[in-house]
């Protein structure tokens, strides 16, 4: 280990094994529910006649037709990614998008950055609630927005400064987390708006206000993108095909997702067998498929599937998940070379199974420290988000709910799986039966004043 390594595992170690985590009572950031924080006064509505068609298009494909301009495809698939869908007033947590944030209080936020921008040109956050492009400092809304975002980059950021200081040393790794599922999101509805994103999992230089620093760059130019690792347009839609549900609105696909009620757990919801939540496996090992060849060494990144043996709380089971190249659902109650035998699972009172069937994404750092340096933590954590939105996702198509989670033991997971010493369990996604969706209330952005040229919801 090289003296410029040794601060990067420490820095991973400090997250995983040294989280120093407090009871968290904070529930929101500000004396006003937590529908995303305004990027700034103002900003401008833009008209998106391309958003309700999109809504609208079945979750399977094709891709959406019509007249509309890359630049109005751009902006609709990313409204339709980032913007806020419900308030759940019965929940602990009442805030929800299409992916999850802790709490609910989102740390993620995305930016729309003309072409030839850079340091002090500003930029144009999209809000989760308005939909307006609201300007960074120094920056403007262009008055012909066809122009002005020709050939645009989208940038994913993420402020750990938002989260509850009571998760210590967890704030980076979470507030990644949630970058990488904010950029799946919008990787599935530019494909769908027939657009080719290519998704850089990096930091970028980006002109971003103080505070959020950029995790991920979607560019539509997959020729003349920056180098490193990135998830290419053919992989994501393959994806796509293998968790979305034919039939059913882009729109409603996204509005249910959901991680169910914040007081769930294995007792209190219903049990989800491996075959039901089928989709969810066929999604992560569609993703982990797609994002393998950015591994740095084999073994460097592994999927594992936890469940009850016989619906029995004391018998539990896990085994690994391959990717079977395909990137194919399995049809259920099917028998797919990927699932290999299962192992038996201690039960112990530090790994308490918080519902019938879970996931866990394990990663050996060294290599990915050796690849990427200082910018590692960015790069696998923003990369274990992406992965495990489309598990979310696989859920909400199959009227179930996922709940990431990352602040756990992971020394005493790592022994009951079975893991090698060199790996780290370092992100679960639990599937649950309850929905959670008492007293929901649909979020919109209202309706524009006449002229203007906007969707309606």
């Amino acid at each position: 280990m090289t003296d410029e390594l040794a601060p990067v595992l420490a820095a991973f170690h400090a997250q995983s094994h040294a989280k120093d985590v407090a009871q968290v009572e904070t529930l929101f950031s500000g004396p006003a529910l937590a529908l995303g924080p305004t990027g700034g006064a103002g900003g401008q509505a833009p008209a998106l006649p391309a958003l309700e068609p999109l809504r609208g298009l079945d979750s399977g494909g094709p891709p959406l037709g019509g007249p509309w301009t890359p630049v109005q495809r751009m902006l609709a698939a990313s409204v339709e990614a980032v913007r806020v869908r419900r308030v759940s007033a019965a929940d602990r947590y009442p805030v929800h998008r299409a992916y999850p944030s802790p709490r609910g209080l989102f740390g993620a936020d995305l930016y729309v950055v003309p072409a030839g921008g850079g340091p002090g040109s500003g930029c144009l956050r999209v809000d989760p609630q308005s939909h307006a492009l609201q300007p960074t400092p120094g920056a403007r809304v262009p008055a012909d927005l066809e122009t002005g975002l020709a050939g645009a980059r989208l940038v994913v950021a993420v402020d750990q400064r938002r989260l509850p200081p009571e998760y210590g040393r967890l704030r980076p790794s979470l507030a990644l987390l949630e970058g990488g599922h904010l950029a799946a999101t919008l990787g599935l509805t530019l494909a769908r708006a027939g657009l080719r994103p290519r998704t850089r999992l990096a930091p970028v230089a980006a002109p971003l206000p103080d505070g959020p620093t950029a995790c991920a760059v979607i560019t539509l130019d997959p020729d003349g993108d920056e180098g490193g690792p990135a998830v290419p347009p053919e992989s994501t839609a393959r994806v796509a095909d293998a968790t979305a549900p034919a039939g059913r609105r882009l729109r409603d696909w996204l509005d249910d997702r959901t991680s169910g009620l914040s007081t769930a757990n294995l007792v209190t919801s219903g049990h989800v067998s491996p075959e039901r939540g089928a989709r969810v496996t066929d999604a992560l090992t569609a993703a982990l498929g797609a994002v393998r060849p950015l591994s740095p060494a084999p073994g460097a990144l592994r999927l594992y599937r936890m469940a009850l043996a016989h619906d029995r709380l004391d018998d539990r089971t896990a085994r690994e998940l391959e990717p079977d190249g395909s990137w194919r659902p399995t049809a259920p109650g099917t028998t797919a070379p990927r699932r290999g035998p299962a192992r038996t699972v201690p039960r112990t009172g530090a790994t308490s199974f918080s519902s019938s069937l879970g996931f866990t994404l394990a990663v050996d750092f060294a290599p990915w420290a050796r690849r990427h340096g200082h910018h590692a933590q960015t790069v696998l954590h923003t990369l274990l988000g992406w992965i495990a939105q489309w598990g979310c996702l696989g859920a909400a198509a199959t009227g179930l709910c996922a709940r990431p989670m990352r602040n756990y033991e992971e020394a005493d997971w790592a022994a009951v799986l079975g893991l090698e010493p060199d790996q780290t369990p370092a992100y679960q996604l639990w599937v649950r039966a309850e929905r959670g969706s008492y007293m929901d209330v649909p979020v919109d952005a209202a309706a524009p004043a006449p002229g203007h040229g906007g969707s309606t919801p």
